[in-house]
């Protein structure tokens, strides 16, 4: 005696078939979603890694051209120090004095040609670095390495101690951000020596002013001690 006739066997077969092609269904969607998932989280933490990794390599750069800096003027000091004073003594007017700056150090940092194409700098918070503000540069060059060198002049008659010269260093070029504390780093040009930006801060001011929301200027003398970009 038969338990059932090849029609409900066929019917049976095709249920099973159906309920299999289901269940096999809501898997392939849960693959995909779960990847999708995968998918959103990875293109969400990749772009932070990748500017945490770029802004380690700037960092690590500046270090290298800060102790290089350092050790350029103190053999300028030691060489030409009484040489340049005489030039600055007699030159007319600050450009004329700047130019000879400009000649002392261009050697030292093989600085090649002026830069003549747009370039805009701007602060760690996204700001434009306006003409009015005392870190606006009217004139940059560029070294043989493609970085950015500005030169201003402050005071041609400074005295020890005092601020004679502004200098700024695009580490990263003309290539974006252009931003200080990200690849722009500053120094001041002493009668005897050099500082970094943000020498004279506390440590809680220069981690407030290294931030998104801060300029980003004594980010030159901040990651210098070890501090870290938030």
């Amino acid at each position: 005696m038969r338990l059932w006739n090849n029609s409900n066997f066929s019917t049976a077969s095709i249920i099973r078939k159906e309920d299999y092609m289901r269940k096999t269904g809501f898997t392939i969607i849960e693959v995909v979603v779960v990847f999708l998932l995968m998918l959103g989280v990875t293109f969400f933490i990749l772009p932070k890694s990748l500017d945490s990794t770029k802004q380690a390599r700037f960092i690590s750069k500046w270090n290298e051209t800060y102790t290089k800096l350092e050790y350029m003027f103190s053999v300028i000091s030691a060489q030409k120090d009484s040489e340049i004073q005489e030039k600055l003594t007699v030159a007319n007017n600050d450009n004329a004095r700047k130019k000879i700056i400009l000649e002392t150090i261009k050697p030292y940092l093989r600085i090649t040609s002026e830069v003549k194409t747009p370039y805009t700098q701007y602060y760690m918070n996204g700001n434009e670095v306006m003409p009015t503000d005392n870190y606006h540069f009217d004139n940059f060059y560029f070294t043989s390495s493609n970085e950015i060198v500005g030169l201003k002049l402050i005071n041609s008659n400074c005295k020890k101690k005092e601020i004679c010269t502004l200098m700024t260093f695009d580490i990263n070029g003309s290539e974006v951000p252009n931003k200080w504390g990200y690849d722009i780093f500053g120094i001041n040009v002493l009668k005897n020596g050099i500082e970094p930006l943000g020498k004279d801060l506390d440590f809680e001011s220069l981690k407030k002013d290294c931030s998104k929301y801060g300029f980003g200027l004594s980010c030159s003398y901040y990651y210098l001690i070890g501090g870290k970009f938030d």
